[in-house]
């Protein structure tokens, strides 16, 4: 017996088995803001299943996130088909609204709030030279259908004017059946183009980053003039119901934006985007 515990401890300890990893904990909180943050940019641009070109958009807008990866949060506004919500009315009073045309953080550009998609890469480097006035961080907790969402932004200097937290819910490839969703496709019969011979309309047509919920006001929750001074820091705290949605393809999207009077004086100033139930800490 003493034997056998002997040869069973130096087979333990004769150092040829792989020790297994401690597994790194997750946060389960936001931690203390840094004093600097990464600008990044929202792209809020119009579509719909009955408009032709809009699948050009998806190239446009790949192209953007492809040149600044994790920089570049995309926001399909949908319009006159299965998948718009009340948020298209708001935008389209505040902005007007055109099928496959976008805002590039609510910033004018030689006039026009509303880009041509062939602008969106230009007038997102714009931005992404800019410096970030703020900062953003996501905790979401999932439990069932319902999760829990906590949303921060820290300042890094004082800001004048209406500022709000905007909150989106934004869920990744929706498809359905009907001409609410079957996509129509200008591009079936140009042979240079990604959507050659996709049929029109593309039945099973996987819709990218669509908005499905507003967690607050449609322009977004005021923001007390206390918090947006430099050091300044909010906490909000939302739920949302996620019936009906994939969970491994839903985003949280929050941003803070000023509220002007006119289409070209608002201002989305940075934003962050994470997946329901995982926590994006600030950068």
């Amino acid at each position: 017996m003493v034997l056998t515990i002997c040869l069973s401890a130096c087979s333990k300890d004769d150092g040829n088995e792989t020790p297994t990893p401690t597994p790194t904990p997750v946060p389960e909180s936001i931690s203390a803001p840094p004093s600097s943050y990464t600008k990044k940019v929202v792209l809020e641009y119009h579509t719909a299943a009955w408009c032709g070109t809009c699948p050009d958009s998806e190239i446009k807008r790949q192209q953007v996130m492809d040149n600044y990866p994790n920089r570049l949060i995309p926001v399909a506004i949908h319009q006159s088909d299965a998948m718009q919500i009340p948020l298209f009315l708001t935008l389209d009073a505040t902005f007007s609204s055109n099928p496959a045309y976008g805002m590039i953080n609510r910033m004018p550009s030689l006039g026009n709030v509303l880009l041509n998609r062939t602008q969106w890469l230009s007038n997102a480097t714009t931005q992404m030279n800019g410096v970030a006035k703020c900062g953003l961080a996501i905790l979401s907790k999932v439990s069932g259908n319902n999760a829990t969402i906590e949303v921060q932004a820290s300042f890094r200097e004082a800001l004048t004017g209406d500022h709000r937290l905007t909150v989106y819910l934004v869920e990744h490839e929706v498809s359905g059946t009907g001409s609410g969703y079957d996509q129509m496709n200008t591009y079936n019969t140009d042979p240079s183009s990604p959507y050659y011979n996709r049929g029109n309309p593309i039945v099973g047509y996987k819709h990218p980053y669509i908005v499905r919920k507003v967690l607050t006001a449609n322009l977004g929750d005021a923001i007390e003039s206390s918090k947006t001074v430099a050091g300044g820091l909010l906490k909000r705290n939302l739920t949302a119901d996620l019936t009906g949605m994939d969970k491994t393809k839903t985003y949280v999207i929050a941003f803070v934006n000023k509220v002007g009077t006119s289409s070209t004086t608002h201002e989305i100033l940075n934003a962050q985007m994470a997946l329901v139930g995982k926590l994006k800490n600030w950068d």
